[in-house]
């Protein structure tokens, strides 16, 4: 990691290399959002825009085929990592992701290149004779094309602001590899979220579990924030007490299925401030 990350600041030329590169390769565009972060949060909006520019090619291209979501999220990155640079605030940040996979969500009626693929990709499903289960009010169903197509629509903005906020956190421990060895330990660790902010989140979340539309289609994005904020409490547990990678293997693996403990966990951290109590005792 550290050799590509020095790659990347060697120059215009080598960043704009790793964007394009591994933008066009399936499954590696992550490294290509983060190259945009890394140039973005080290040397500003000028130098930021130009790699940005370079990394929208092969976004363009999944564009030109219907998918205008590799563009969305390297316009997110680009607007998150200059807030986090110009604000050195990760609450901020997490205000523009938010905004950021919204806007992905709610530009899905102007895609309709992509919705017809999503509509194909189910047709041919059911076509081929696999029967798709989902639950609709506390009964398992089986899901008709509509239901299944609505049910996938749903993960799209999540998706995108998983993207982002991915991106953004390897470019900023990029920077800190380079930069600021440790830093970014220690930024993650002590990341806490503003009570004020997680009370109109929670808000939010409630008026959602409640089945107020469109809330409860935007949970996911509401619930992110807490969630990172929960990792970071958990990340720095482990480092005091020396528990051990381990620890975290797990903890990851258990958000898989238990997402809903760390949401509740990083909500209360921002009244509790649970390191501070642990640092005390």
């Amino acid at each position: 990691m550290r050799g590509l990350a020095e790659y990347i600041m060697s120059g215009r030329l080598q960043a704009a290399t790793v964007a394009v590169l591994f933008g066009l390769i399936p499954g590696m565009f992550i490294i290509s959002g983060a190259t945009v972060a890394l140039v973005t949060l080290r040397r500003g909006w000028s130098d930021g825009v130009q790699i940005l520019l370079w990394a929208v090619l092969p976004a363009g291209l999944q564009w030109k085929l219907g998918n205008p979501g590799a563009a969305l999220i390297l316009l997110g990155i680009m607007l998150a990592s200059l807030v986090l640079r110009s604000t050195r605030s990760w609450q901020a940040t997490a205000v523009v992701l938010v905004l950021g996979g919204l806007c992905s969500q709610l530009s899905l009626p102007l895609q309709q290149a992509y919705l017809d693929r999503v509509g194909e990709a189910v047709n041919t499903l059911q076509t081929n004779g696999l029967a798709l289960q989902m639950v609709v009010d506390g009964e398992v169903v089986t899901a008709n094309a509509d239901q299944l197509i609505a049910a996938l629509l749903q993960f799209y903005g999540p998706y995108q602001m998983l993207m982002m906020l991915v991106c953004v956190l390897l470019g900023r421990y990029w920077q800190a590899l380079l930069y600021n060895p440790g830093g970014f330990r220690e930024e993650f660790h002590t990341l806490r979220f503003d009570w004020r902010l997680m009370a109109i989140l929670l808000v939010l979340v409630g008026a959602g579990l409640y089945g107020q539309a469109p809330l409860d289609e935007w949970l996911m994005m509401f619930c992110m924030v807490p969630i990172l904020d929960g990792l970071a409490v958990l990340h720095k547990v482990v480092a005091y007490r020396s528990m051990g990678t381990t620890w975290l293997v797990l903890a990851y693996l258990l958000l898989f299925i238990a997402a809903p403990a760390f949401v509740v966990l990083g909500f209360a951290d921002s009244v509790v401030d649970f390191r501070k109590r642990l640092v005390a005792r």
